[in-house]
């Protein structure tokens, strides 16, 4: 037997003894520790005890805060918003600010969250691109709520509770699997994450009005005292993957895994067993779909390499009967945020939810297509109202049949959950209906109507960016020369307006050659920034602003490129133009403009660390050397700082005359231009993967 099924039958037989003993020796836990281990219900029980014994306002700002986390991380965003809005009240921090709108933007509270965006940019000018997007996705939103799809969309009231109703999934032509946290989940604990019960997977049955009740525990060998949910079954319904997560650690991280069981000759499911998609535990690995016959499982999961917090990927299935290694769905579809819930529809299309495209607040559903020739996942396009809100929707799945007496009033029925307000509780399950929309004959009456004169054609703005990187002579070495420019293919570009009455918030993919083209509008200024994986983000600024079209054609083309550096780890790049006055570490003016340079790079690279060093030529002292670089090396981590760079970002290290790049050591006469060579500053990357405090 698998050493990991072995865990997990041993985990099913002694839970219930070992939540008994953890109970009665479990020490009290802090309030710190219960936010590192994502207990974010008892973290904020126990930060409002501490906001109420609290009197200095500033720290009581700094409590209300954390507060506010602790309900945003947990998915309760009226709370979530009453704290914000609590610990700005002795507080000017800019990103607390921003955290606010967003909460008031989930809350579908736009015109609002569209003030402090305002007010974020005016206390950030450095982030005004980062508050245009924001303002222009609520701008957005208000016109999609003005304009609803064709849908019908109801709660579920018969299976919804009080609790999170989650996750939907059609079963046996007739009966809907789905995951909840409701008072009937197994366990006697609570989940210290949401306060509520830990989640299992419940079934009910389909009532001739489209409507499910009476919902009852699906699976006996499936649902444990922890967490089981987000399911996916074969066509013919005798093999199940699901996802699982939890044991009895207080202490630490849980991993969520893919599972997987099958159906005995009884009809029964035996017990699961996991999924090993990856060489380690360590990674969470979730929401299953099966599509393409059971040849082809898509989910969800951060696996290192991937483009943000959680990304789409696929393992297709070989002729061996295993699995192939998991594929990421590429940068179309997964981006900087949170990409989970895939399904794909009876008509190939991949549906998913997602944060990192522009949306209505929360979690949105998209829907993609897939190219038939290099089988990419493209153009992902938001659903609207109202599918979507400016809550969390998302786990949209189709009715894979409809009965015979509705298929001619009904084109589509599905299910999807959302977080909207007006549901019965926090996570809810809606049906959406699409109608056939019937024409109507209508005699034809011929007019004719004089045409007007011709106008001439309006003038089109295209914008062209191309993505390039610089070709060196050793491609593992930073400080070789450049011999040439080379093309960055599926280089992510963000095209963003920056004028107040700009709609454009646009995230292309590169071809090939490293282009894109958009159709922009005129005189508007747009930012764009470039991104690929293991490259420096670049960002640049063009104008269609007084580009009039003097030539008289048809298009106007405003062309520009964007030259990605690759990150390095831990090899030293020089920056050049760091001078210093003889024995003196104050950063002089004609130092600034490069340490400016890199106060952007780290502002477009928030994940990067950096080490920054100085280095002396051989005369004097080593003791002296060592003092005076490590006090010059201080001095451009303060300037740093200055520019808005976070100091923890940044490590200043001295090195003396311990790492000269020549000849010129101790004792030995060299040129001056040779001793200069050792004079320097440099940086090197020293961590891809840094996250804010804040």
């Amino acid at each position: 037997m698998p050493l990991k099924t072995y865990r997990f039958l041993l985990l099913l037989q002694c839970c219930l003894l070992w939540y008994g003993c953890a109970k009665l020796f479990q020490s009290p836990i802090d309030a710190d520790t219960a936010f590192r281990t994502k207990q974010y219900n008892t973290a904020a029980e126990l930060l409002t005890k501490q906001y109420g014994d609290e009197k200095n306002p500033l720290k009581r700002s700094n409590i209300a805060a954390r507060i506010a986390e602790c309900y945003r991380l947990s998915n309760q965003n009226q709370a979530a918003e009453i704290w914000y809005n609590k610990a700005l009240e002795y507080s000017d921090d800019p990103e607390l600010t921003f955290k606010y709108a967003k909460m008031l933007q989930s809350n579908g509270k736009y015109e609002a969250a569209m003030k402090l965006f305002k007010e974020y940019s005016l206390g950030k000018p450095t982030e005004r691109a980062k508050a245009s997007a924001q303002i222009q996705a609520c701008r957005q939103a208000l016109e999609w709520l003005k304009q609803p799809a064709n849908y019908k969309v109801r709660n579920l009231q018969g299976i919804n509770s009080p609790n999170s109703d989650f996750a939907p999934m059609p079963y046996m032509d007739d009966q809907l699997v789905f995951t909840s946290d409701r008072k009937e989940a197994r366990g006697e604990t609570t989940y210290g994450w949401t306060g509520k019960e830990y989640s299992d997977l419940f079934v009910a049955k389909r009532q001739r009005d489209n409507s499910y009740v009476n919902p009852v525990q699906f699976g006996d060998s499936i649902n444990t005292e922890y967490n089981e949910g987000v399911v996916t079954f074969t066509s013919d319904y005798q093999l199940i993957y699901f996802t699982a997560c939890g044991s009895p650690s207080v202490d630490q991280d849980d991993y969520c895994q893919i599972y997987l069981t099958h159906k005995n000759e009884n009809g029964k499911w035996v017990l699961p067993s996991i999924l090993m998609l990856y060489d380690t535990d360590t990674i969470n690995v979730g929401q299953p779909y099966l599509a393409f016959g059971g040849n082809q499982l898509f989910f969800s999961c951060d696996a290192p390499g991937g483009f943000g917090g959680k990304d789409l990927y696929y393992v297709e299935m070989q002729q061996n009967g295993k699995w192939s290694d998991p594929r990421n769905l590429g940068p179309e579809i997964n981006t900087d945020g949170y990409e989970g819930f895939p399904y794909i529809s009876p008509d190939g299309k991949l549906y998913f939810a997602s944060n990192g495209h522009l949306g209505m607040g929360g979690l949105d559903i998209f829907v993609a297509t897939q190219d038939k020739d290099d089988k990419k996942w493209h153009n992902p396009q938001n659903l609207k109202s109202p599918i979507n809100s400016p809550a969390d929707d998302f786990s949209l799945v189709f009715e894979p049949f409809l009965r015979p007496e509705i298929i001619d009033s009904i084109e589509q029925i599905g299910y999807f959950s959302s977080t909207r307000a007006g549901g019965k509780g926090s996570d809810d399950i809606y049906q959406f209906i699409v109608p056939i929309v019937k024409k109507i004959d209508t005699p034809i009456t011929v007019v004719t109507i004089p045409l007007p004169p011709a106008k001439a054609p309006e003038t089109v703005y295209m914008l062209k960016v191309a993505v390039k990187q610089k070709l060196l002579a050793d491609s593992e070495n930073p400080a070789s020369a450049i011999i040439g420019m080379g093309a960055v293919p599926d280089a992510i570009v963000q095209v963003l307006g920056l004028d107040n009455e700009s709609l454009i918030s646009k995230r292309l993919v590169a071809n090939s050659k490293g282009i894109v083209t958009l159709q922009v509008e005129k005189e508007t200024d747009y930012r764009l920034a470039a991104s690929q994986a293991n490259y420096f983000t670049q960002t640049n600024q063009v104008s269609t602003k007084g580009k009039a079209n003097t030539a008289k054609n048809d298009t106007v083309w405003v062309q520009t490129e964007l030259v990605l550096d690759k990150i390095f780890q831990r090899k030293e790049i020089v920056l050049q133009n760091i001078y210093y006055d003889l024995d003196k570490y104050d950063i002089r003016e004609d130092a600034k403009p490069t340490l400016n340079t890199l106060a952007k790079t780290l502002r477009e690279n928030p994940n990067i660390r950096i080490e920054l060093a100085s280095h002396t030529d051989a005369r004097g002292s080593d003791k002296y050397n060592l003092t005076l670089s490590q006090q010059r090396a201080q001095a451009a981590v303060n300037y740093l700082v200055s520019q808005g760079i976070e100091s923890d970002r940044m490590v200043a290290r001295g090195y003396g005359e311990t790492q000269l790049v020549n000849r010129c050591a101790n004792g030995v006469e060299c040129p001056e231009e040779e001793h200069q060579q050792n004079r320097r500053t440099t940086f090197k990357v020293i961590s891809t993967s840094y996250q804010s405090p804040q």
